[in-house]
This record gives C-alpha cells, structure tokens and sequence, in this order.
C-alpha cells in the first residue's frame, strides 16, 4: 500500500522564522495576456521534505547524495513531541524493529530532532 503523506505547499504550517510560500503571477490571459505564468518561492525547509543528514550533522550526506531505495519500502510512524533527542531516537528505533520497518522511520507531530538524535 501506497500512503501519500504531502502537504498542499502554499497551505501547510511553516517552521517560526522560515518565510511562508509566496506564487506571484506574472501574467494572466484573464487580464488580456497570452499566456498564464507564475513564479514561486519557498523556503526549502517547508511542507513535506526529508532532512537530509547534512540538515543536521556537519559534513553529512546532500539529499541528491542519497539513493532512492532509501525512500521506498515499509516505515515505522513514530508520533512525538517536543525535542528529540539520542534516548528517544533509540527508543523509537527499537519500537521500529519489532515490526522489521526500522530502516525507514517517519516522525509525526511537533517535534524537534536533536543533533544526538540525529547521529
């Protein structure tokens, strides 16, 4: 089963401090243009993302470093809030094994990782 887990960018909630999603529309043919065209802007930050490693440890892997088999196969829904950190990343690792999905773990709810976590 395929769960789509995006958010609609221009509406989801913005991390405080990271600018909200802004489309400008450069030409529309309702006001007698040619064609329609829009530009966008966002913080990259914002929406569905994955953090890459280099989000949070010095030196880690860029995303476009990452292969693509590291997004596609069963994940373990961990719900958490607050901060993060390495007691309860291992705590969720371990909740994520007894149901073999611990190679791909998705966090859920208000949440703030840790850089020990994150290691």
């Amino acid at each position: 089963m395929i769960i789509d887990i995006s958010q609609e960018i221009t509406k989801c909630k913005v991390y405080p401090g990271d600018p909200i999603p802004l489309i400008n529309k450069i030409s529309d043919i309702d006001n007698g243009d040619l064609y329609n065209l829009s530009s966008f802007s966002m913080c990259a930050h914002n929406g569905t993302h994955v953090d890459a490693p280099s989000h949070f440890i010095k030196d880690g892997k860029t995303i476009d470093q990452m292969s693509l088999e590291c997004f596609i196969g069963d994940c373990f829904v961990a719900l958490f809030n607050g901060v993060l950190d390495e007691n309860d990343a291992l705590e969720i690792i371990k909740e994520a094994k007894k149901v073999d999905a611990y190679l791909r773990i998705l966090i859920k709810g208000d949440c703030v990782v840790s850089s020990s976590a994150a290691k």
